[in-house]
C-alpha cells in the first residue's frame, strides 16, 4: 500500500499544466483530495491559454482537486472535481488596454472522466499489489465550466466567460523493479472553446482549438523519494476578437522538474518549478507548484 500512495501523488489543476503521476494505474475505491498552490509569471491570463502581448501577469492559483477511482466494466476509470480560487494582476501597455488591474475570486472550475482503453484493468488493492503494469492508454474528456468570476469591463479575469471542452489520449509506460518504479507519461490533449459573447472593448471573441503535449518520467530514488523531468509543448488558441485575429498564436516549449516525498502513507508533498525553454510567440512563462495528496 505504500507503494500505491508513492506513485499516485498528483492531480490535475489547470488544463495545461496537470504535474506528474497524474494518470498511472490505481486500484479501485481510491480516493484523493489535493490541495494545491501554483505562483505563475508570465504574458498570459489566469487560464494560462492566451497570450497577451506585450504584458507582464502575475497569477496564483489555489486548487482542491477530489478524485474516485472505479471500476466500469472491468476497466479502471476516474472522475475527479477541481474547484479554483486565485488572485492575478498585471501591467500591460496596448491600444486598448493601458494597464491591467488586480483581480481575486473564484475561476472556471473543472470536471473531467477518464476511462482504460488498453492495460488499464479495475483492480482492487490485493489484485493491484501482483499486477505486472505494462502500457496503458486512457481516453479522456474533461470541461472547464464557466461560473467563474468575470467582468466585461475588466481587461484581466479570474473566469473566462466561455467553455474549454479538453479530449485527451493519456498514455502511460511503467517499467522498473517494485521498489524502484520508473514511469513515463505522454498526454496529448486538444481543447476546443466556445465564444466569449462579453470581451473586454468588444463584441465577440472566438478561439483557435489548441494542442497541447505534456510528458513526464519519474523515477523513485528511495522508497519514499522520487523525482520527475517535466515537459509541455502548445500551439495553437489565437483568438479573433470581431472578426479579426489577434496575432497570438501560441507555440513554446516548457521543461521543469518535480521533487516529490511520501511523508506518510497517505500523505505525500512534492514541488515543481520549471519555465519556457524554447518559443515561436515572444512568450515568457515562469512556474512554481506547491502540492499535497491526501488518500483514503
Amino acid at each position: 500500500m505504500v507503494f500505491v500512495f508513492v506513485l499516485i501523488s498528483a492531480s490535475p489543476s489547470l488544463g495545461q499544466d496537470e504535474g506528474p503521476r497524474v494518470y498511472l494505474l490505481a486500484p479501485t475505491g481510491l480516493n484523493l483530495i489535493v490541495p494545491t498552490y501554483i505562483n505563475r509569471s508570465s504574458d498570459l491570463n489566469f487560464s494560462d491559454d492566451i497570450l497577451i502581448k506585450p504584458a507582464h501577469v502575475n497569477a496564483e492559483t489555489y486548487v482542491l482537486s477530489f478524485m474516485r477511482y472505479i471500476g466500469i466494466g472491468g476497466h479502471l476509470a476516474e472522475v475527479w472535481i477541481t474547484p479554483i480560487w486565485g488572485r492575478v494582476s498585471g501591467t500591460a501597455v496596448t491600444q486598448l488596454v493601458p494597464g491591467l488591474t488586480q483581480t481575486t475570486g473564484l475561476a472556471d472550475p473543472y470536471i473531467a472522466f477518464r476511462i482504460g482503453v488498453i492495460g488499464a484493468p479495475a483492480l482492487k488493492g490485493p489484485e493491484f499489489a501482483r499486477y505486472k503494469q505494462g502500457f496503458q492508454l486512457y481516453a479522456l474528456v474533461g470541461a472547464y465550466i464557466p461560473i467563474g468570476d468575470y467582468k466585461s469591463e475588466v481587461p484581466l479575469n479570474i473566469g473566462t466567460n466561455r467553455w474549454a471542452i479538453r479530449l485527451g489520449l493519456p498514455m502511460v509506460m511503467s517499467f522498473g523493479s517494485l521498489s524502484r518504479p520508473v514511469s513515463l507519461e505522454v498526454v496529448p490533449s486538444v481543447y476546443v472553446y466556445t465564444d466569449n459573447t462579453k470581451p473586454f472593448h468588444a463584441k465577440t471573441r472566438q478561439q483557435d482549438p489548441a494542442f497541447v503535449i505534456e510528458s513526464h518520467l519519474s523515477h523513485n530514488f528511495a522508497s519514499k523519494l522520487w523525482g520527475s523531468g517535466d515537459l509541455r509543448f502548445i500551439t495553437g488558441g489565437e483568438t479573433i476578437t470581431d472578426g479579426v485575429p489577434d496575432n497570438n498564436r501560441n507555440l513554446r516549449l516548457g521543461l521543469g522538474a518535480t521533487l516529490g516525498y511520501q511523508v506518510l502513507k497517505s500523505l505525500g508533498l512534492q514541488m515543481t518549478y520549471g519555465g519556457v525553454v524554447a518559443r515561436g510567440d515572444d512568450s515568457r512563462w515562469r512556474m512554481l507548484r506547491l502540492r499535497m495528496t491526501l488518500a483514503f
